[in-house]
């Protein structure tokens, strides 16, 4: 009907021309259409967003003509409707055409232009090129290294990552660390994606806290939201020091021991300096296993070890269970004398039962290789261990009969932890030999231990009987196929005898046209039963019938030359099906299925029937999900979804020939590919800690309107330690000022020392109070009441430049800040490794520090490991919405972002019941722990399973994408000295 309608308008058109002519046609000036471009070149488009072109149509003759219309024959091609048109003798107009992609994959088609125009022939169609691809956001990182440089322990450096979209497109963006030193390093971005505009560029904060001496190493993770998206990988180091003490080795792997069996290491300590160093012994941490002991540690006479002396402790390893043991850490208190940073501390690894480097297969059989021939197979290297081993000095001894060979070089390789690498060898029989036998050893470096492991090898040779094989299928049909569009089939060659066959040089033969592509496989083995598959691309540039033949060669005197016939149409008609293969990627069988979607348009004149679907191939893999009654009747211009599932049964790679069948003979054709491979499980075991240790920081306002808000805070200070008293919660808590600089006087005058410049320092900075108010000072509410008035001499907020001060170097560790003429004016003693940190900000202003939030809040996670549940920063601030309180200078946007970002409280400066406001912030502050934090990011959330002291609980605890933990409700926290183990698979 449609092309009725346009043939009809013409007709008209070229009557109502032809009347108001008195000219004869043999006299009449020529026309002509030109176009720019000629042709539509869409790009990258991104999946789900529209783009448009222009396409400037003009008459480049010098007679009118007409422009009926204009139409793509691609179903996601649109053009814009517009109303017939004359183009005079140089005129010009604009045609809008759309192109959205829907799925991933290229698409090509045309663009028709229908005009009466002289030099389109007598059809009265122009046609102009148009094709694109849709494809997912990404984003580039510019650095690719990233070097902290020496840090000492316990302090935190900061640098910064340009993370840029350099494309048109929205980008989510998602940053993770990944590595055995991730503990050390942070950034306040990791975890939740975020998203960057098109051609936006952010510099996200990384910051390095060493926890251990020594090297420290982790890759930064920067891609996209999309699951086949590659991202980007910024290798990360720096290196942990204490400054004059040498502790060697900073990292004990005793490697796999044998259950019941013991192993001993010792670490060695030196004082390089010429000043004794504060030596309060050593302890273990973090030892729940109880695999891990101090076998012995040298007492120092006055708990000072001297210059130039050396202290050797011993640790030994006794596994109980078979796998790898908890981490443990070896705490040496060893310290500069005056401070309180804590002392190195040592990791202590090992594995109880056999070696985590496993061999397969053992043996390793090559059965009946033909003499006269050659088979080669390869020996899988898997490391199952938590670290990257080294693989070196590969030796293949023959003990007898025929030629056991290497086919690389014995040369180091290293295996990253969870990875594989294979070994290939090759055996020659030696005629008349009969069986052979041989042993590959290899040498494992894991960490400072060292293993050999060992492989037997054997085979056997004889005169081998003709190959017996089967073709699958043995004509690779790719069915109707559009034009510039590409599918994947698979051609395979499989054993179906009873002795092996010997297959080469599968490819796609010379000669072939074009449209067929392939990546040769290499020399097999196959045994009986056994395929080897070649994956084909069909990619046609023009309509038309294209041909060509796969081919390799097997063990056979007469039928050894295998040929594979390969056939394909190229069309371009209203139906198609986008996109045209589906490449399922690779999937771990214990992640479940995997679902694509296709998406099946008719945008023909009229209805199209649908026949049929189709499988072939590995059919058992692969199910199909549609709506579909067949015969189907597809309405014009409708597109229809179609769910494709990838399932697989075994190990391996697939393939399979999903077919549209419209009636007309050949079918549309989508290939399925798809490689599954073994499950993966993690789990992650943590110890309820029995008492909590909370380090808190208020960080209060010093300004001019703060002098009632100083005092409602002290007043209610009894409310904020309600809940610390009832959990027995072992506090430190302190106060600083949001002022930098001391005040320039005038009209009022802050008591504490330092006019109002705290600059970080506890206040009061003179100590006429106790600056750490702990659960041993004496009249704490009393004490806290005065340190919280701060005074009002100071105008310059900035309060989380002041905490990030606090806790920085030179102040965190110090008893005394060497800048300052005051004396014993540090903070040391206040922050300790193993507690919780909650910063609590008291303020009526905007903060007006010179760093991003996120810049403070990477600082404040750097200092606790990058744990989540270690940090929360709360705000009795000026709301958002300052009719509700017109006390308030401005809101304080800065302190509520950085509260929303660590789950931390927010209050109004205007509460109306401070004693309820710092209840709610104790309670965060104070609680038991509830947030604990994997190790690995679940595979399938569904399958998550929380034991507490080995009883599974099936409810009172959720999932938090954003940090990648198990979050337990407030009432079903686990009790104080509980182990919590959390399982999850992993690898999808």
């Amino acid at each position: 009907m449609v092309g009725m309608r346009w043939v009809c308008v013409a007709a008209c058109l070229m009557a109502l021309v032809g009347a108001g002519c008195d000219r004869p046609s043999s006299h009449r000036a020529p026309s002509g259409l030109g176009a720019s471009p000629e042709k539509l070149e869409f790009g990258l488009s991104a999946v789900g967003v529209t783009k448009t072109m222009k396409v400037r149509l003009s008459n480049r003759g010098r007679a009118p003509f007409m422009v009926h219309g204009a139409r793509a024959n691609l179903p996601n091609v649109e053009v814009v409707p517009f109303d017939s048109f004359e183009l005079k003798a140089g005129g010009e107009r604009e045609v809008e055409v759309r192109f959205r992609a829907e799925v991933e994959g290229e698409v090509a088609g045309v663009l028709e232009v229908l005009t009466d125009a002289d030099n389109v022939g007598k059809e009265g169609v122009a046609k102009l090129g148009l094709d694109g691809q849709g494809v997912k956001a990404w984003v580039e990182v510019p650095v690719r290294t990233l070097d902290f440089g020496n840090v000492e322990l316990g302090h935190v450096e900061m640098r910064e990552i340009v993370v840029r979209n350099p494309t048109k497109v929205e980008s989510p963006v998602r940053v993770a660390f990944d590595g055995a030193d991730a503990d050390q390093f942070g950034s306040s971005e990791a975890g939740a994606p975020f998203v960057l505009k098109p051609g936006e560029e952010r510099r996200l904060p990384v910051s390095f806290n060493p926890q251990r001496l020594g090297a420290a190493l982790v890759q930064l993770r920067v891609g996209v939201e999309c699951p086949t998206c590659e991202p980007t990988v910024v290798a990360l180091s720096g290196t942990g020091i204490a400054t004059l003490l040498e502790v060697t080795p900073l990292r004990v792997d005793f490697g796999r021991v044998a259950l019941g069996a013991t192993a001993e290491e010792r670490v060695i300590v030196r004082n390089l300096g010429t000043e004794p160093m504060a030596y309060g012994g050593v302890k273990l941490l973090d030892n729940a296993s109880n695999a891990f002991r101090v076998v012995s540690a040298p007492p120092m006479v006055g708990g000072v070890l001297p210059a130039g002396a050396v202290a050797e402790i011993r640790v030994a390893f006794t596994p109980t269970v078979v796998g790898p043991v908890r981490e443990a850490r070896l705490e040496l208190d060893v310290r500069p004398v005056g401070t309180t940073k804590p002392g190195p501390k040592v990791s202590l690894k090992g594995e109880g039962g056999s070696s985590c480097v496993v061999l397969q297969p053992d043996p390793l059989d090559f059965g009946v290789v033909a003499e006269g021939m050659s088979a080669t197979r390869d020996v899988q290297v898997i490391n199952r261990c938590r670290n990257d081993v080294l693989l070196s000095d590969l030796k293949l001894a023959t003990k007898k009969g025929g030629y056991f060979l290497l086919a690389t070089a014995p040369s180091s390789l290293p295996i990253s932890a969870g990875q594989s690498t294979a070994v290939p060898i090759t055996f020659m029989p030696r005629a008349g030999m009969g069986a052979g036998e041989a042993e590959l050893s290899v040498k494992i470096l894991n960490g400072t231990s060292t293993s050999t492991e060992v492989v037997q090898v054997r085979g056997s040779g004889k005169v081998f009987a003709p190959c017996k094989y089967a073709l699958e299928p043995a004509v690779v049909e790719f069915g109707n196929v559009p034009v510039g569009s590409e599918v994947t089939l698979g051609a395979a060659v499989r054993n179906v005898g009873t002795s092996e066959c010997f297959l080469t040089g599968l490819a796609v033969a010379e000669g072939s046209d074009d449209a067929f592509t392939a990546d040769a496989l290499g020399n097999q083995v196959l045994l009986p039963g056994q395929r080897a598959r070649l994956l084909v691309r069909f990619k046609p540039g023009s309509e038309g019938t294209f041909s060509g033949m796969a081919e390799g060669w097997v063990n056979h005197p007469s039928a050894g030359h295998v040929l594979v016939p390969l056939h394909g149409e190229g069309v371009q008609g209203c139906f198609s099906v986008q996109p045209t293969t589906l490449d399922f990627g690779t999937v771990r069988l214990s992640c479940g299925p995997r679902e694509r979607e296709l998406i099946v348009y008719n945008d023909c004149a009229g209805p199209t029937t649908l026949v049929g679907l189709g499988l072939e191939g590995d059919a058992a893999d692969f199910k199909v999900a549609h709506g579909f009654t067949f015969p189907a009747t597809l309405a014009p211009g409708s597109k229809t979804s179609v769910k494709v599932t990838y399932e697989p049964v075994d190990g391996g790679d697939d393939a399979a020939a999903l077919r549209f069948n419209l009636g007309t003979g050949t079918p549309y054709t989508v290939g399925l590919v798809g490689k599954a491979v073994l499950k993966n499980e993690q789990t992650d075991v943590f110890t309820q800690q029995s008492q909590a240790k909370v380090d808190v920081l208020f960080v209060v306002d010093n300004s001019g309107s703060m002098m009632d808000e100083q005092q409602s805070l002290g007043a209610n200070f009894s409310a904020f330690l309600s809940h610390a008293a009832a959990a027995g919660v072992d506090y430190h808590i302190a106060v600083t000022t949001t002022g930098l600089e001391r005040s320039s006087g005038g009209w009022a005058v802050c008591p504490g020392g330092a006019e109002g410049g705290e600059n970080g320092r506890f206040f009061p900075v003179d100590n006429s109070a106790p600056r750490i108010i702990s659960p041993t000072t004496p009249a704490a509410e009393s004490v806290f009441a005065r340190n919280t008035q701060v005074g009002v001499c100071h105008w310059n907020e900035q309060g989380l430049e002041a905490m990030y001060r606090a806790l920085s170097a030179p102040l965190v560790f110090d008893v005394d800040d060497p800048r300052t003429p005051l004396a014993m004016d540090g903070n040391a003693g206040f922050l300790r490794e193993e507690a919780k940190l909650a910063i609590i900000a008291v303020t009526d202003e905007e903060d007006f520090s010179p760093q991003p939030v996120a810049a403070y809040e990477t600082f404040l996670l750097g200092l606790k490991g990058g744990d989540r549940s270690k940090v929360i920063f709360s705000a009795i601030a000026g709301p958002s919405d300052l009719s509700s309180c017109p006390r308030a200078s401005s809101s304080g946007t800065r302190y509520i972002q950085l509260a929303q970002a660590t789950g931390g409280v927010v209050e109004s400066i205007c509460t109306p019941n401070w004693a309820a406001s710092l209840e709610r912030i104790s309670e965060s502050a104070f609680g038991p722990n509830r947030a604990f934090k994997l190790s690995e990011t679940p595979a399938d959330t569904s399958r998550i399973v929380v034991r507490v002291d080995g009883v599974v609980v099936a409810d009172g605890w959720t999932y938090d994408p954003a940090t990648n933990s198990v979050i337990f409700d407030a009432d079903k926290a686990p009790p104080p000295g509980a182990t919590v183990e959390i399982t999850y698979p992993v690898g999808c």
